[in-house]
């Protein structure tokens, strides 16, 4: 028989063998476990460091192809694409043409006037910071870095008309800012104060309209000029205009037929229209709204963007539509469909 004190030594010694065999199995398995965990961390920095080179190398060949553009088009790439494009242009036009001439259209207005073209490098324009142009005042406008390369790159010239201040020259300051180079001219006969803006554009107290007619608005009066007196004032008369803006609170349906008709005729050339078309209160303004787009559609020009109106005229009583010439959005679809 074993004794009591036997068996106590006994069971600790089987138990401290017992627990003998599993520490070094334990050790085993936390050992295992930190070099899988380190394996692991070594894979994943190879794979991190992987994709940061691969990044960093994609974000050079991003940025030389950037600086190597040249922004001009490939005719080989663009030119049946851009045919099509303008056969669909063409027939949305048409259809619209089509409703004016019918009763409907006399009721329609602002509804029937929509975009029939599509510029491919549209954005809201004119605020200090870019792509962030919103509330009453900034334009829907084509190309502006096809624009600025343009002039900055390839030494081509390029004016920008505003008509209609108020003193808010947001718009003039974006174009200085975005379109490097532009010569910029504000017409405004209007302000009650001296003209903050002449850092960045040329300041003219001249109101468009009727030549030698004049026009009054809030106390002020003034005798009209006509874009064609402008041009001859200016010395613009064999000058592009880049971008014209006009927000003349009513006057649009006076002054812009005579300068469509310019267009039309050859004797100027204008390759962006950015304006605020106020809805017709008579029914021979309604008369007016139609001739209006006629005359657009006989200066080739073409709608590319609406927009009505909340922020200003008593509640979306105006709409802002941007056109562009046939020619012109052609060139700078071209340059963003083909770049070479």
């Amino acid at each position: 028989m074993r004794r009591i004190g036997e068996s106590k030594m006994l069971s600790t010694s089987a138990t401290t063998t017992k627990y003998c065999w599993q520490i070094p199995l334990v050790s085993f398995a936390l050992v295992a476990l930190f070099m899988a965990y380190s394996y692991m961390i070594h894979q994943a920095s190879k794979v991190l460091s992987s994709i940061s080179n691969g990044g960093m190398q994609l974000e050079k060949q991003v940025d030389s192809n950037s600086k190597m553009r040249p922004h001009t088009t490939t005719p080989s790439c663009n030119e049946k694409v851009l045919d099509q494009l303008d056969e669909v242009f063409d027939k949305k036009r048409s259809e619209r043409v089509a409703v004016m001439d019918t009763h409907l259209g006399d009721h329609l207005s602002f509804d029937i006037y929509e975009p029939e073209a599509t510029c491919f490098s549209e954005e809201r324009f004119g605020s200090e910071t870019r792509y962030s142009a919103f509330g009453d005042g900034p334009k829907f406008i084509c190309g502006v870095d096809f624009i600025a390369h343009q002039t900055a790159h390839l030494g081509k010239d390029c004016l920008v008309y505003s008509v209609g201040s108020n003193n808010d020259i947001a718009f003039e300051k974006a174009v200085y800012t975005f379109m490097k180079g532009c010569e910029i001219h504000t017409f405004d006969p209007t302000l009650n104060k001296p003209f903050v803006g002449d850092e960045y554009a040329t300041f003219h107290p001249w109101g468009l309209g009727e030549d030698g007619v004049v026009a009054k608005q809030g106390g002020k009066s003034w005798e009209g000029k006509s874009f064609e007196t402008v041009f001859r004032e200016l010395g613009h008369e064999n000058r592009t205009i880049d971008v014209l803006k006009i927000d003349c609170e009513g006057c649009e349906y006076d002054v812009m037929p005579p300068l469509m008709e310019l267009i039309s005729s050859g004797r100027v050339k204008v390759n962006q229209i950015l304006i605020e078309l106020h809805l017709p209160q008579l029914k021979n303004n309604v008369t007016k709204f139609k001739k209006f787009f006629l005359a657009a559609d006989e200066a080739k020009m073409r709608l590319f963007h609406k927009e009505r109106n909340g922020w200003g005229c008593g509640g979306q009583r105006c709409a802002e539509y941007a056109f562009a010439s046939e020619a012109f959005l052609r060139e700078a679809n071209g340059d963003t469909i083909c770049p070479i």
